[in-house]
């Protein structure tokens, strides 16, 4: 069973050996307590990832209820806000602390603020073993140049590979970085169609991220609906898009 959790931790960090990484497919596909494990350590370390951020907005939430408390002397005396000068200070430094927590409260969020909140690029891998010798070869000068963002030069390679799901999916988010977003949501669409593999999931959720970078809010809203509904590990991230959206 150790044995078991290590897999799991080398394919989510990229790094399990080849041999390995068809016997846990195999699992995950037939084995609900192993698909779940590994949902479970997903959702795990995206916490760990967003902790800081959770931290940050409950400081905030108590800088903003102290700010209110100290402004309950407003109501307590009218002789404070004779002058006009201390009236208009005291609304003045109102408007600006509300108006601090109002924007640092992330609401509303422009499509902007929302792709860079939640997208960053795939995590390079090289598990998946190609049929042939060549095929193997091409994927690996493929994420050589991925891993140095180069994507004009990892898209040749991938494009060698058209018919790879792996190349498809990695395709995908490097036309995203060279913002070609057509030629992004034709590769997603071919991964999710296949639907018997690991980057469905993803694929769907990149979808989705797509359609916000090009201003496609109602295919945005439609296309998160669905994540949010699904038991995608991205489920809980497309309710909380869905929020700013609607």
């Amino acid at each position: 069973m150790e044995k078991l959790y290590q897999n799991i931790e080398d394919y989510l960090d990229g790094n399990l050996p080849d041999e390995n990484l068809n016997d846990l497919i195999n699992l995950k596909k037939n084995n609900d307590l192993v698909n779940r494990e590994i949902q479970l350590r997903k959702e795990v370390n995206l916490a760990i990832q967003d902790s800081g951020m959770m931290d940050l907005r409950e400081k905030l939430e108590m800088q903003h209820k102290r700010h209110v408390s100290n402004y309950s002397f407003i109501h307590i005396s009218r002789d404070l806000v004779k002058s006009w000068h201390l009236a208009a200070a005291s609304f003045s430094l109102i408007l600006v602390v509300g108006g601090l927590w109002y924007i640092l409260s992330n609401k509303p969020y422009s499509t902007e603020k929302l792709v860079t909140k939640y997208y960053k690029p795939a995590h390079p891998i090289l598990q998946v073993r190609s049929v042939d010798f060549n095929s193997d070869d091409a994927l690996k000068e493929a994420f050589n140049y991925y891993r140095q963002n180069d994507y004009i030069n990892a898209l040749k390679y991938f494009n060698s590979l058209e018919n790879q799901i792996t190349a498809r999916f990695y395709s995908g988010i490097c036309y995203i970085e060279l913002e070609k977003f057509s030629k992004a949501i034709e590769a997603f669409e071919y991964v999710i169609n296949d639907k018997d593999n690991l980057f469905v999931e993803q694929a769907d959720w990149y979808l989705g991220l797509i359609y916000l970078m090009n201003n496609q809010k109602s295919n945005a809203i439609t296309q998160f609906e669905k994540i949010s509904t699904s038991k995608s590990y991205y489920a809980k991230q497309a309710v909380d898009i869905l929020k700013y959206l609607k």
